[in-house]
């Protein structure tokens, strides 16, 4: 397909090395930051520019930009008739597009991206929607071509499947900062958490989550829970989070 790519940030680097991977064309990128655009411009080989003027060739737009974003580049844009614009966000509704173009989609990578790292994408679970079923066949293709779990999924569903995903990965990856501010106390580096944090994740994907909770809330071992909130007396922040959810655990477990 001959694709532009509008974000030059995390998704959009990432979703554009992906589809170049596959054998598709990304014929333009286009950022704000043009500095942004030139650079991941000059890594695939491609087009750039900081306005949004969309080749008439072009058969996929894809707005890989933040939710605030979207609503800007949307009432600026304008795309051939023929294509198809599609959002990379989890909790943006497939209406936000209106009526002004003919045929519109989703195109929402469940992943955390961070710039520099390489990606896997036959890997990553790719969640589609479209407005006809035009969209939804072209999208699927697209999908497919780069992933091997793609899905179709309305945007109510994908509301709760990004709001899992915070839970999951953003408010985990807070927890891992926490204990490297907990085993800083100790005089020991993070790393040697690693191996918990693999069983950790590993259990979870073989016994599901469910079964695999340990530690002194499941017990509800209030001695130690008492002296663990003792020990964070350094910061009223973890102490708050460390009895909320210690609450949260008694009561789904013991309640």
């Amino acid at each position: 397909m001959k694709i532009v790519i509008v974000g030059a940030g995390r998704v959009g680097s990432a979703l554009s090395k992906a589809f170049i991977k596959s054998g598709h064309s990304v014929l333009k990128i286009i950022s704000r930051s043009g500095e942004k655009a030139e650079r991941l411009a000059n890594e695939i080989g491609c087009g750039y520019g900081n306005k949004l003027i969309i080749p008439e060739e072009s058969e996929m737009v894809i707005l890989a930009v933040n939710d605030d974003a979207l609503y800007g580049v949307l009432k600026e844009i304008n795309i051939p008739a023929s294509a198809i614009i599609a959002h990379t966000a989890g909790s943006v509704s497939l209406d936000i597009f209106g009526s002004e173009t003919v045929n519109q989609g989703v195109f929402y990578p469940l992943q955390t991206f961070t710039l520099g790292r390489k990606y896997d994408f036959s890997t990553i679970p790719l969640f589609i929607e479209g407005n006809n079923d035009y969209s939804v066949d072209i999208l699927k293709s697209l999908a497919d071509s780069i992933s091997q779990s793609v899905f179709y999924l309305s945007s109510e569903k994908r509301k709760y499947l990004h709001l899992a995903a915070v839970f999951a990965c953003n408010f985990v990856n807070h927890m891992y900062y926490a204990g490297k501010e907990i085993s800083d106390q100790a005089g020991m580096d993070f790393n040697v958490l690693i191996p918990l944090l693999r069983e950790t994740m590993e259990k979870a994907s073989d016994l599901g989550p469910e079964r695999s909770q340990t530690g002194p809330a499941v017990r509800n071992d209030k001695k130690t829970i008492e002296k663990h909130l003792d020990l964070l007396s350094f910061s009223s922040d973890l102490q708050k989070i460390y009895q909320v959810i210690t609450d949260s655990i008694i009561n789904k477990y013991t309640g």
